[in-house]
């Protein structure tokens, strides 16, 4: 494959590919174990990804950062325990079916793992105006299958302190800590000790960060669930990929199919779960 200016293939690990972007003004890191997008940020400003300093690069194990793709599950196999959380996607290395130029506007095409009857593409556009990032299952098999999935998205943030999450107001929402339905407050989300829960919502959402004066924007589409997370220290002393104080330097904004968000693909049905993530820094 020939590749455009600007992009390249190197080593982010022993036997693990990557796929390195310089645009005008943005540089950009695609991983092809799990197929997802590790860096991109804009000259002189902070990242919009997290990636785990200590996270594990290797086939078989996730990358924690990102946005990892949990497919064609999302969190516990429904109804086999020995399968592996999240789904096959994020621990597999994916293809590359094509990577293309349009003036300064990057398209990347990859091709993930087949899974009883279902297969998976992911497609990229990343420019000086932000990410783009679709998920495309189709059903290859002559029977239904129901599928959840999520862009798990890590947003790097100045302190999850500074942070709040405004377009989920009074959303419906299933908090997974406490196994409880709820309405979520009328007011912009703050982060205040684990969170971990479903909130259903087709809205478009903007992670304010006081710290470094900007505000993420994350735009659904394909999807009526946005899966909020972050660990806080008595879980993030747990996580052996994660270091014990960088919970403070993260929050995920998942863009799903989740919880009963869940998508039945009838036969030759195909089904997109995609955003498009931007930011804008304040004066």
């Amino acid at each position: 494959m020939t590749y455009p200016q600007g992009a390249r293939l190197s080593e982010l690990a022993p036997g693990v590919p990557q796929i390195e972007l310089a645009g005008d003004g943005f540089s950009a890191r695609i991983a092809l174990l799990g197929g997802q997008i590790l860096d991109y940020r804009r000259d002189g400003q902070p990242p919009l990804f997290y990636v785990s300093p200590i996270t594990l690069c290797q086939p078989g194990k996730a990358i924690r950062g990102g946005a990892p793709v949990c497919w064609p599950w999302f969190g516990p196999h429904p109804s086999d325990a020995a399968q592996p959380a999240h789904g096959v996607a994020r621990q597999q290395v994916w293809s590359v079916d094509d990577i293309t130029r349009d003036g300064s506007v990057f398209h990347v095409k990859l091709r993930g793992p087949s899974h009883q009857g279902l297969s998976v593409e992911l497609a990229y556009r990343i420019g000086l105006d932000g990410v783009d990032i679709e998920l495309a299952t189709l059903n290859h098999d002559e029977r239904a299958h129901t599928v959840t999935a999520a862009l798990h998205s890590y947003f790097a943030v100045s302190d999850v302190d500074a942070v709040s999450l405004r377009g989920l107001e009074n959303a419906p929402a299933h908090d997974k800590l406490s196994d409880q339905r709820l309405a979520l407050p009328a007011e912009p989300f703050r982060f205040n000790g684990e969170v971990d829960l479903v909130a259903y919502s087709s809205h478009a959402v903007t992670l304010a960060d006081e710290g470094w004066r900007r505000d993420i924007a994350i735009q659904p589409r394909g999807s009526a669930s946005a899966v909020v997370w972050n660990p806080a220290p008595a879980k993030a002393q747990r996580l052996a990929d994660l270091p014990d104080e960088d919970w403070r330097r993260f929050v995920c904004i998942e863009t799903a199919n989740a919880g009963d968000d869940a998508r039945t693909l009838q036969p030759g049905e195909r089904h997109a779960l995609g955003c498009h993530l931007d930011f804008s820094c304040r004066d």
